[in-house]
Formats: C-alpha cells, sequence, structure tokens
C-alpha cells in the first residue's frame, strides 16, 4: 500500500485524500452526533441573533440583497484579489510567492489588459446584473424563496452545498466542452483562450454568451433547484469566484487543488474541462495531463 502510494501522482494523491476526508469526517462524528449537534445548535443561536441585527441594520429587500448585494460581493472579491495577482505579477513582490507560481517563465502580456478588464466589467454589468434581476424576478413569481432572516440548519446547508458542487461540475463539464466544438468554438470560447497562460482576472474574459452558459450557469443552476437560502448562496458564490480565480492564477496559494489542470487546459485547450476532474477521468479527457509532468507536481 505505501509503495502504491509512492508511485501515485499529486492530483491522485489528492483525489484519494479527498474522498476519504468525508468518510473519516463521519466515522468521527457519528458517535457524538448528539453533542455535535447541541454544540452546533448553540452556535446557531448566535449566529441567528447576529443575522438579525445585521437586517435590522441594512433592511431586509429581497431585491437589494439578491441582485445588488450578491453582485456587489462578488464584484469587489473579483477585482480585489485580482488585482492583487496581478499586481504581484507585474512587480514581481512578494518574492516568496514567487515559489508558487506554476508557470515561472510565463510573463503578463500588458498590452492586452485594457481589452481584458473591459471585456470583464462589460460581462458583469451587463451580462450577470441582468442575469441576476430576470432571475430574482422568476423565483419570487415562484414564491419560492425561503425567509430571509431565518438562517437554514446546518444539516441542510451541507447537503444544498454538495448539491451545488455536485451541480456545477455536470453543468459546467459538458458546457464548456460544448463550447469547444469546432462549429461553435470560433464564435464564443476562443476568445476566453487566448490567455494561453491564464491570470486570475481573465477568468471571466468571455464574450457575453460564453459567459452566460459557461461560467454563470453551472455555478448558479444548483440554487433554485435546491432553493437555496440566501445565507447559502452568498457562501457559495464567494467559494465559486475564489475557486474560479485560483484556477486562473497561475498560482497554488488558495487552499483550493493546485491550477496546474486549468493552466494545461488553456495550453492543449482538449483537456481538463471540468471543475473537480472525475467526468474528465469518466470521458478520458485528461489522459495527456495525467501522462504529462505538470500532474505529477505538488504547486
Amino acid at each position: 500500500m505505501k509503495r502504491a502510494w509512492l508511485t501515485m501522482n499529486s492530483s491522485d494523491k489528492w483525489r484519494a485524500l479527498h474522498g476519504l476526508v468525508p468518510l473519516l469526517f463521519l466515522c468521527v462524528v457519528i458517535p457524538y452526533w448528539s453533542q455535535v449537534n447541541n454544540g452546533w445548535g448553540n452556535l446557531g443561536l448566535r449566529m441567528q441573533t447576529l443575522w438579525e441585527r445585521m437586517f435590522d441594520t441594512i433592511g431586509d429587500d429581497q431585491f437589494n440583497l439578491y441582485v445588488y448585494g450578491l453582485n456587489g460581493w462578488t464584484f469587489v472579491l473579483y477585482w480585489s484579489i485580482g488585482l492583487a495577482f496581478l499586481l504581484a505579477e507585474t512587480c514581481a513582490r512578494p518574492k516568496w510567492l514567487l515559489r508558487y507560481k506554476v508557470q515561472p517563465k510565463v510573463i503578463v502580456d500588458q498590452k492586452r489588459l485594457y481589452s481584458l478588464i473591459t471585456t470583464v466589467l462589460f460581462n458583469q454589468f451587463f451580462v450577470m446584473l441582468p442575469f441576476s434581476i430576470v432571475s430574482h424576478y422568476i423565483l419570487e413569481y415562484q414564491g419560492t424563496l425561503p425567509p430571509i432572516r431565518e438562517l437554514p440548519t446546518f444539516q441542510r446547508f451541507l447537503v444544498v452545498f454538495f448539491i451545488l458542487i455536485s451541480t456545477q461540475e455536470v453543468v459546467g463539464y459538458y458546457t464548456h466542452r460544448l463550447f469547444h466544438h469546432r462549429l461553435i468554438y470560433k464564435w464564443t470560447h476562443k476568445l476566453h483562450h487566448q490567455w494561453t497562460a491564464p491570470i486570475a482576472l481573465s477568468a471571466y474574459f468571455n464574450r457575453s454568451l460564453d459567459h452566460l452558459i459557461v461560467n454563470l450557469m453551472p455555478a448558479t443552476i444548483g440554487l433554485p433547484l435546491t432553493n437555496a437560502h440566501f445565507f447559502t448562496s452568498w457562501l457559495w458564490l464567494t467559494w465559486a469566484t475564489l475557486r474560479t480565480l485560483s484556477d486562473h492564477s497561475g498560482y497554488h496559494v488558495l487552499s483550493f487543488p493546485s491550477p496546474r489542470r486549468r493552466d494545461f487546459h488553456h495550453l492543449k485547450f482538449t483537456e481538463c474541462y471540468g471543475v473537480w476532474g472525475p467526468l474528465d477521468y469518466l470521458h478520458g479527457t485528461e489522459t495527456l495531463f495525467r501522462a504529462s509532468k505538470s500532474s505529477s507536481k505538488t504547486n
């Protein structure tokens, strides 16, 4: 068993560990579930109190919170972290960060930054914002939005988050692969691949239709399917934004899988379509990556 572990590359080790984590968690938690549940209940009461106080201060208008609140938060998150990565890339500071750069010999083409920034801003204001408005009115018409002042239970939060991860992987893989089809790739997804060595801010560097279907749909389609609470939606969109920034950053510093898969996809175009990788493994669209030196590197 030790020999098998030593012969595995880092990608296989990462999958094995993340497959064991839920099992180990259950083995530890189940015998003490009543104590964990009571502890979470006490924490939940304190969180509920703080949650209600927050809405007493900012108001609980659902349109403002779902449309302007969530978009404003992800906008600030995207640009603050994206610009921090860009600053580190262009100034080569701090020095310690360079140790975690996936492609140390690649330099950012600063001539293309204007096009990147204007395209991303257009997608955020004229694709994401209208998409949020339309989605909110549809949910409001259906009358399925959970009460915003009442936090979801811990169990429901975990189940919904697991479903969101799963739907992102499934929808993301197939829409991404569809937009690589030779009949539509030139008119849609090719723009995104102008950055063969991506940077964090290039995550939303797409044509509008491409951004809507390949970026937004996989990340958000699970929210109405699970009738996700605002609290869950906020944490999920925070997590999804950080993940896509990490995948395109070229640095392995955030607590996510190495961005080498995404870098390899931008390099070869026909490999590594998924977010996590199981569908790439199932469909054989990571064979070149697994055979490459990139998959065996730790950062």
